[in-house]
């Protein structure tokens, strides 16, 4: 084949880049591996669950074909009542065009998860710290016990939109201003509240960057601001006037008391938010408290989780849950300003090496051994072996008629949302939306996610009266699991 010559540097260019980024690629590709076969194994093995990613999974399914997103939360709904998040419709949706699958999505995620080392490695290696403790800080980040419970929540907006927050970061440092803007706004289209920490950037983007920057940083201000106003006070209510018929305020909004000692207070008055904060800090050697801008970025996540967002509500402040991700990328950016402004410290260069193995120790002892994170899962012999025995489960699956309504509970309901899906959530319902089909399985030992917001005495009564409706006729049966079809 001949190449023509225009075409020769930027072939070069790139060989060159992949030559001289071998150990970095090696580790997408390793991450890449084990995220995928984690996640492919979990959905086989039935645990992913409606809320949250199959209603998001639905909606940019929807897209693809060019429908209104929808989900069902007591009834059918705009996807926007609950969180905006047009970023994530629009980058998944395209690839169901090629590939209509209920795993087009698992495979993308794996894809945007290995993406995070390669840009982690880049971020470093503009700010010119130390290749081992790079390499450290990118293991703490891959391997931080909240990156991996995000993982296993599989489609999630905040996940999603890590790889390009942190090309965010990297445009900042090598001062790519039209790539800026445009990732800016990307960012800002994954979550509304993702604007607050866009606002905390361009604070400290004023305060501890350069001058120059200066304009971006305002302007960056000002474009977050105007959109987070807009979908708050605007967007999300009109939606929740469309979709119920009555006004109601925006779920998310910040809670905002002009009490400083309440902020304080709320910061550290559980002891899951203490252990939350510490464990997240031992994880990257404590570095990201030397660093004003990236003590700013902490701050502002763990002020959104603890106090300005629903204060007391345990859901946000724990490490098993998806919101940890963003914090493991600040931590990692944090960290790494702080190595490139201590190693040039003759007292820093001494230790450099030494923090930088008791990272990599200390991480490796919390996942082990305090924590247990999912990526154990993946030496565990026992992990595959449940895979391979579900196949009762898909056997089950298959005998769901797909025409009509379909109403099935939290777990089953990922294997149609690209029908005509209900959630199975209380008789009231069943009774309100007269399904043609109703499927459910309500083995015992089950996780409770399987079937919420039903519950295993409900499940019972519920098939114990379908049994006695004259419109409804069953196709499957067992001692747990039943197929009714309206007739």
């Amino acid at each position: 084949m001949v190449v023509s010559k225009n075409k020769q540097p930027k072939i070069r260019v790139l060989f060159s880049y992949i030559s001289s980024r071998k150990l970095p690629i090696l580790i997408s590709i390793f991450y890449f591996v084990i995220v995928l076969v984690l996640l492919l194994n979990r959905f086989w093995q039935y645990e992913v669950f409606y809320y949250d990613h199959g209603y998001a999974e639905r909606a940019a399914y929807q897209v693809s074909h060019l429908q209104n997103p929808t989900w069902d939360r007591d009834g059918r709904v705009s996807i926007f009542t609950d969180h905006v998040y047009p970023s994530l419709l629009l980058l998944f949706a395209p690839f169901y065009w090629i590939w209509d699958s209920y795993l087009t999505p698992v495979v993308i995620l794996a894809v945007l998860w290995a993406a995070i080392p390669l840009i982690a490695y880049e971020i470093g290696f503009a700010l010119k710290i130390n290749k081992f403790m790079l390499y450290s800080l990118m293991f703490a980040f891959l391997f931080f016990i909240g990156t991996q419970n995000a993982i296993i929540f599989f489609l999630k907006d905040i996940s999603v939109s890590i790889p390009f927050f942190l090309l965010l970061l990297l445009a900042i440092l090598k001062r790519k201003i039209k790539l800026y803007y445009l990732l800016l706004l990307l960012n800002l289209g994954f979550k509304e509240t993702i604007t607050v920490t866009i606002i905390s950037l361009g604070i400290g983007l004023i305060l501890f960057y350069d001058r120059s920057f200066r304009k971006h940083a305002v302007a960056t201000i000002i474009i977050s601001v105007v959109y987070g106003l807009f979908i708050s006070r605007i967007f999300v209510p009109f939606v929740i006037f469309k979709s119920y018929g009555h006004l109601q305020s925006y779920g998310f909004n910040p809670d905002f008391i002009p009490n400083p000692l309440y902020y304080l207070y709320n910061l550290f008055n559980t002891p899951q938010k203490r252990e939350t904060i510490i464990a997240s800090l031992s994880a990257f050697g404590f570095l990201p408290l030397f660093t004003p801008f990236g003590f700013l970025l902490m701050l502002q996540d763990f002020a959104q989780r603890f106090v300005l967002i629903q204060a007391n509500s345990p859901l946000r402040q724990g490490l098993n849950l998806h919101y940890n991700i963003s914090l493991a990328a600040i931590m990692f950016f944090g960290s790494a300003l702080t190595v490139s402004k201590f190693q040039t410290k003759k007292f820093y260069k001494k230790l450099i090496y030494i923090q930088a193995v008791l990272i990599i120790i200390g991480v490796i002892i919390m996942h082990r051994f305090i924590y247990h994170g999912p990526f154990g899962l993946l030496y565990n012999k026992d992990f595959f072996k449940i895979t391979s025995n579900m196949k009762f489960m898909d056997d089950f699956v298959n005998k769901i008629p797909k025409n009509g309504k379909i109403m099935t509970q939290n777990n089953l309901a990922v294997r149609f949302t690209h029908n005509d899906l209900y959630i199975l959530s209380s008789k009231t319902y069943v009774e309100q939306i007269q399904p043609d089909v109703i499927a459910m399985d309500f083995r015992p030992g089950q996780n409770i996610n399987n079937y919420w917001p039903m519950t295993t005495e409900k499940m019972v009564a519920l098939a114990r009266d379908l049994k006695e409706n004259p419109n409804y006729e069953s196709q499957y049966s067992e001692e747990f699991r039943y197929i009714f079809i309206k007739k």
